[in-house]
């Protein structure tokens, strides 16, 4: 009796699996931690007699940490067990909430945590660049982000019921123990010697950045765009409270609106991006970011809002697999952990400028909500108009076929970054603008 034959999985799409389960894996801690450091921490840290100066601290941490990515190449992680150490560091200093839930080291577990994702993220993307083939990159960003992204909406949600029972420093260590368990997954990564990166000093970190075009331009182009929305995050709450007088359920829905779109678009772009060229994220998603800033300007009432939260979503998912997969397809495998590390490092900068300004301008009075918003929005449009110069300057087949150009780049795993967010999230992946790093 004839029997059709059975098709079993090769031993690389095994392996292919088997790592991207366990990517997945760890990027869910990466999303619930994230969740509560930058969701629910500086509600608590008020709460517990931060001042304003505090807060700021606090604001600017994610991106002071990207800068002091740029060290990544000297004491960042070389192995896969060595990035389980950092990331597990990272979220294991958030259990010292337990014992010590003072302002101070709120502040300082945070840096401690974000500076674990910065010098973890380069490593991460060289290892997506030798575990998993050039035609599924885009894929494997979005089902990575989309993972993180969901993990961190329910951690938002369920952390807010546990703070109000248990109190918020309870929480956010809670957070810190699911990501440190989380982070053991990275151990069990498994790739080619060739992951192994060579050691770079900060110089060479820009340096490598400079010496790719098309990533220099990427990132002045993310200076602008992210900068923008950056910039906008302190006006928010002040559309929220004095403008609409939102109640907490209506914040509450305008959150659940742009973490449901970030959820869902990951794998709208991942998909996207392995079809047209990772520049598609960039130019076509980014626009939708600019136009939720102008919402948030012009906003009569909460409805609008919820397009704009819609629209942020979307953008968010939409940058995030775009730097991530660009990163990934003009980065030679040599020197790609060194320009992540320098593409951190220059956005860390930016967001550190950029956290303090609209504030600062506003409390000058030299701008107001509205024309504050404004501005911000033409900054974020000039990062538009950069990316699809930059994507218009090379043809389609040009960044379907890049990988192939740069010996080493994109091989496969046996037969190569997030989420973030961004690999995990990036550090400002966390925050109002990803800079597209591993998760």
């Amino acid at each position: 009796m004839f029997r059709p034959p059975t098709l079993h999985p090769s031993a690389a799409q095994r392996a292919i699996g088997r790592n991207l389960a366990l990517d997945l894996v760890a990027a869910i801690g990466v999303g619930v931690s994230m969740a509560l450091v930058s969701a629910l921490l500086p509600t608590i840290a008020r709460r517990g007699g931060l001042d304003p100066i505090g807060l700021s601290a606090l604001a600017a941490a994610p991106f002071v940490a990207n800068l002091l990515g740029a060290f990544a190449g000297r004491f960042g992680p070389r192995s896969p067990a060595q990035l389980a150490v950092i990331r597990g560091a990272g979220a294991a200093s958030l259990v010292a909430l337990f014992v010590v839930p003072l302002p101070p080291v709120m502040i300082l577990v945070s840096l401690t945590f974000w500076i674990s994702l910065a010098f973890g993220s380069p490593f991460h993307l060289r290892l997506w660049g030798v575990m998993y083939p050039a035609r599924l990159v885009g894929r494997v960003v979005g089902v990575i982000g989309m993972g993180r992204a969901a993990s961190g909406a329910l951690a938002a949600f369920g952390g807010g019921i546990v703070a109000d029972r248990l109190g918020g420093p309870t929480a956010v260590a809670a957070a810190g123990i699911i990501g440190l368990a989380c982070a053991f997954a990275y151990a069990g990564l498994r790739a080619r010697a060739a992951a192994q990166p060579p050691a770079f000093s900060a110089r060479g970190s820009l340096q490598a950045l400079r010496d790719q075009p098309i990533l220099a331009r990427i990132t002045l182009a993310q200076g602008f765009y992210g900068g923008g929305l950056i910039a906008a995050t302190p006006l928010y709450a002040l559309v929220h409270v004095d403008r609409l007088d939102l109640s907490l359920a209506d914040v509450g829905v305008i959150g659940i609106l742009a973490a449901a779109s970030t959820t869902l678009a990951f794998l709208l772009w991942g998909a996207l991006s392995d079809r047209f060229g990772p520049f598609v994220g960039l130019w076509a998603g980014t626009p939708l970011g600019v136009a939720s800033l102008l919402a948030y300007a012009v906003a009569p009432n909460v409805a609008v809002l919820w397009l704009a939260a819609i629209g942020a979503g979307i953008a968010s998912a939409a940058i995030d697999v775009g730097l991530t997969s660009t990163m990934t397809a003009h980065a030679p495998l040599a020197t790609r952990s060194a320009a992540y590390a320098g593409l951190n490092a220059m956005t860390g900068a930016r967001g550190i400028v950029a956290a303090f300004l609209m504030s600062g301008l506003l409390q000058l009075g030299l701008v107001d909500v509205t024309s504050g918003l404004l501005v911000c929005a033409v900054s974020s449009c000039l990062g538009v108009v950069l990316y699809a110069r930059t994507a218009a300057s090379i043809s389609p087949r040009g960044l379907r076929s890049a990988p192939a150009a740069v010996p080493g780049a994109m091989m496969p795993a046996t037969p190569a970054g997030p989420s973030s967010a961004t690999p995990s999230g990036s550090v400002a992946a966390g925050v109002a603008a990803r800079s597209g790093a591993p998760g």
